[in-house]
């Protein structure tokens, strides 16, 4: 029903979460909401995400809590009445982020069916008809992100957190490469804006500009471990980039 590791790794944040009291200061309101909304907006939208479920197509979505936990139960349920949004390994782009009072709406690829005025425009049996031979109907789904607390500018301010808190449901890679973009050195930036990677680099700035590898390899059999990562470029290529002692030791392109 959920990722192990990752129930592991949003539980002990939540602990830290639960042991500070929410006030009345903290809680989002008039120029504090309208200020998360926009960071959210200009750090979410459009991003892609890849499922690690099946979503339903259906705008009740997925409700994902903070601990990593999710009712697997009620989107069978709700899958079997709407049919698929999106399925596991399919790209989903973030288009819309609504802040609530405790919770995060992402819509992905569209927020998924079922609004008043999808009701309104269409029979039970045109619903029907809008399902594929696998179940699959259009208009993508969402992910609700329950705090069961009142979110506050912190919460929307950790964006590592956020990212950590979606991993059980999408891999959030693109996010995390977004995240590790703005920490980077205004050199480094540059050097990200041309996708070079150089000598010296270490690893989290070579993420941050070229994002997850396609593969990595380990050597251990020397003094110290060589890792190798490889990309596929747009034209065809592929980039090995040879990692030792954490930095950037050599670039090929072949």
């Amino acid at each position: 029903m959920f990722q192990p590791y990752w129930l592991v790794l949003a539980a002990a944040l939540v602990t830290l979460d639960l042991g500070t009291t929410v006030s009345a200061q903290e809680q989002l309101d008039g120029e504090a909401r309208d200020r998360c909304q926009q960071r959210l907006d200009r750090v979410l939208l459009n991003k892609r995400l890849v499922a690690k479920i099946t979503f339903p197509a259906s705008n009740l979505g997925v409700d994902l809590h903070i601990d990593g936990t999710w009712d697997q139960r009620v989107i069978t349920r709700t899958i079997k009445d709407n049919g698929v949004g999106i399925e596991i390994g399919e790209p989903a782009t973030i288009t819309t982020v609504v802040l609530k009072a405790k919770h995060l709406e992402l819509h992905l690829n569209g927020g998924g069916f079922g609004t008043w005025g999808d009701y309104m425009s269409t029979t039970e049996k045109q619903r029907e008809q809008r399902k594929g031979a696998n179940g699959k109907v259009p208009g993508g789904s969402r992910i609700n992100l329950r705090f069961d607390r009142p979110v506050t500018e912190a919460d929307v301010d950790n964006l590592a957190r956020l990212a950590a808190y979606l991993e059980p449901l999408v891999d959030a890679s693109s996010l995390k490469q977004e995240i590790a973009r703005r920490d980077l050195s205004p050199h480094d930036r540059d050097a990200a804006e041309r996708g070079q990677i150089t000598v010296g680099m270490d690893k989290k700035t070579v993420f941050a500009i070229l994002g997850e590898p396609k593969t990595k390899t380990v050597d251990v059999s020397g003094e110290d471990p060589i890792e190798k990562w490889q990309y596929e470029l747009k034209d065809l290529k592929n980039q090995v980039i040879t990692f030792r002692q954490g930095k950037v030791t050599k670039v090929v392109v072949f």
